[in-house]
């Protein structure tokens, strides 16, 4: 106990402790010296299972905070220490409860564990049979019971006793292991499962391998992702996945738990992300049943929405698709609908198409002039009166303000401009097309007065907004919002525009990423004839006339069954980003749902509520992988809410010490570029790491 004591004191645990558990600094918990509670030593020197020599106890480990006391209790009045044998009993560096106990005779430490936090009540890390595995000491304010008999040697008996014990279970694992079919495939579609599980760890925050302490997690995390490429095969997972040290049994008894979780219905979201960066984008779009991944193609789109898709090349389909959306609900301007929330929606859409330069954004160019034509010919009539009044108040006249209703507005149009045309519009949609963001970009940097990411926000609610006269030349005045928006750009270009993740503008966007078309052939769009062009014009027109509130019960029930699906999936994997942006998604869906339904007419056919569904499925898939991971990073304090170190995650992964070529050969392995200098560069300037030699830099 004198050497315990002696021990504490030159750590210094009592002052880390009081740091820890008082200023919440849990980063000083690694300072704490450990025990070894389930060996007492190591036959060959290094702390591995396999080599440790059992000590006797067995470690029950409770995480929820607040129980000690409680527990202590419970444990005092009932005289559990020695009905259960308790030899230490002690509040966690982290708040919850240590117990270790005396192992019975002929048991296995799983059934101890079992029988104690029974008895108990509790629930418990079922992970903790590992004999390598440690715990932080605490100072003893926080002990409530030490047998000094923990620190006595085993008798030659005991140590034969539980060393045959151990020998029973590492058997009993290796049996389980040897099941493995030796055989079976080690790639999934093509692609080495090792690429795989490399990629997987990246995307999830480990870099090459989990930390000691995230072990346990991180083989449950990977298993839990991995099972739906490997056939929800334990003994497949097994000769997969590294073990990183774990015992034989730990693994497969981790591996099991993991797949026998909840799991969602369909692939999750970031496997997806993770088979597609290494070259299986079309097989992993058709592994799932749910064909909500799928652009709907041929004959399965309603009304206007088939002509269109005819008319694009399969790469740009889904972006004709989605591009539209905003251009037909700008005519259908006069429909509402009730959402499932009971409030009454209009169809309006932002939808931001992403692209490098001279990749075929312009397609857009060519949907605008065929969908928006009817308003384009009414807004020249409007452009005419507006034209001619301002001609007469110029020459001093005393005119009438026609109050022209130009719906079509440009991209870098002033607030003040905006809230007039929005006032003369009368509850209509105005509506902008970008070819360039840059241009909405630019004009937003202008100050207060023609800051529009509010005023974009609440548009896309229609929600109610106005100002007051700030000058004599200004506009004053109240309005509800309608608007809806089709903006092209880089993604660098796009990244600026959406740079603040907490805005809330990027819940609502509905982006689109074009394919990549470096070393393509151009994309060819079939030419539209007369006949057809006609044919459209007639169903734009026919949307104009469309008013009223309609009732969508079935595309309300088929969103809201989606929305379940994926709150499953954040409640399975715990990623905040997919709880935040899977309703403004579903709301989006429901939108899209609104002119699907129009353009069948008047009519909740199979066609619109697939539809409808199929937008929500890609608006979530593209918000989640272009701004997902910054909204994780934002909800955990990792980075600003205004800049996004996107570089900051391989820089976590690389080692202490690294080339250009540990770079270059991470981001390749991530899918990404592998020019480099300028993040390499971009470190060095923010003192992040330092040149010790020739093509050798060094973290700080």
């Amino acid at each position: 106990m004198a050497a315990y004591r002696q021990l504490l004191a030159e750590n210094h645990v009592e002052e880390i402790l009081a740091d820890v558990k008082q200023n919440k600094n849990l980063s000083r918990k690694k300072e704490l010296p450990v025990w070894l509670p389930l060996a007492e030593c190591f036959t060959n020197g290094t702390r591995k299972a396999e080599d440790a020599v059992p000590s006797g106890l067995f470690f029950l480990d409770i995480d929820e905070k607040g129980l000690t006391e409680e527990l202590w209790g419970k444990v005092w009045t009932e005289n559990l220490i020695d009905e259960c044998r308790i030899a230490y009993f002690a509040e966690s560096a982290g708040g919850g409860t240590h117990i270790w106990a005396w192992r019975t005779p002929g048991a296995t430490i799983e059934e101890d564990i079992q029988k104690l936090a029974a008895r108990l009540g509790v629930s418990y890390d079922s992970h903790v049979t590992d004999l390598a595995r440690c715990c932080f000491m605490v100072s003893e304010q926080y002990v409530r019971f030490l047998d000094p008999a923990v620190f006595e040697p085993l008798t030659e008996e005991q140590k034969a006793s539980y060393s045959s014990q151990n020998n029973r279970i590492a058997k009993s694992a290796e049996q389980e292991c040897s099941m493995v079919n030796a055989e079976c495939s080690m790639n999934y579609k093509g692609i080495p499962y090792e690429n795989i599980v490399s990629g997987l760890l990246l995307k999830l925050g480990y870099g090459d391998a989990p930390a000691e302490g995230e072990r346990n997690m991180a083989l449950y995390t990977m298993s839990r992702y991995m099972r739906f490429i490997c056939d929800f095969d334990e003994q497949k997972l097994f000769s997969i996945l590294p073990h990183w040290g774990l015992s034989d049994h730990e693994t497969i008894s981790t591996i099991k738990s993991a797949v026998g979780s909840t799991r969602p219905s369909d692939m999750p979201s970031i496997m997806k992300d993770v088979l597609s960066t290494l070259g299986a984008v079309a097989e992993a779009g058709q592994d799932g049943d749910d064909e909500a991944f799928v652009a709907p193609v041929d004959k399965e789109l309603p009304g206007i929405l088939q002509d269109l898709s005819d008319h694009a090349p399969e790469e740009f389909r889904e972006a004709t698709l989605m591009a539209a959306m905003p251009m037909l609900g700008t005519l259908a301007t006069s429909v509402r609908a009730k959402y499932r929330d009971g409030k009454l929606n209009s169809p309006s859409f932002i939808v931001d198409i992403e692209a490098p330069q001279a990749t075929g954004k312009s397609f857009v160019d060519t949907e605008y002039e065929l969908l928006m034509d009817p308003i384009i010919k009414q807004d020249e009539v409007e452009w005419q009166k507006e034209i001619e009044y301002s001609l007469a108040k110029k020459n001093g006249e005393e005119v009438e303000n026609p109050c022209s209703q130009i719906r079509i507005i440009e991209p870098n149009i002033g607030v003040s401009a905006f809230l007039e045309r929005a006032l003369y519009a009368k509850g209509k949609h105005l509506f902008t097309y970008a070819p360039e963001i840059e241009t909405v970009l630019k004009n937003n940097k202008g100050g207060a007065w023609t800051e529009k990411n509010d005023l974009f926000r609440l548009a896309y609610d229609n929600k109610p907004w106005g100002q007051h006269r700030i000058s004599k030349d200004s506009f004053s005045g109240k309005v509800t919002l309608y608007y809806n928006m089709v903006m092209c750009g880089t993604p660098n270009k796009c990244r600026a525009f959406f740079a603040d993740a907490e805005s809330g503008l990027v819940s609502r966007v509905t982006p689109v990423l074009l394919p990549d078309m470096v070393g393509a052939k151009m994309p060819k769009f079939k030419t539209w004839t007369k006949e057809e062009e006609e044919k459209v014009k007639r169903q734009c027109l026919c949307l104009m006339d469309e008013e009223g509130e309609v009732d969508l019960p079935l595309i309300n029930q088929a969103i809201e069954e989606w929305d379940e699906g994926k709150r499953q999936e954040y409640l399975q994997t715990l990623r905040y980003s997919i709880d935040v942006l899977r309703r403004r998604a579903a709301l989006n869906g429901f939108r899209a749902g609104i002119i699907a339904y129009l353009l069948e007419g008047r009519q909740e056919t199979e066609r619109a509520i697939k539809f409808a569904i199929w937008y929500a499925e890609r608006c979530f898939h593209y918000q989640l992988m272009i701004y997902g991971n910054k909204i994780d990073a934002l909800r955990d304090g990792t980075i600003s809410a205004q800049v996004s170190k996107g570089n900051i995650r391989y820089l976590d992964a690389l080692p202490k010490e690294f080339s250009k070529e540990d770079l270059v050969n991470l981001r390749l392995a991530n899918g990404e570029s592998g020019v480099v200098k300028t993040i390499i560069y971009r470190w060095v300037k923010e003192g992040k790491i330092v040149k010790i030699d020739t093509n050798l830099w060094q973290k700080c």
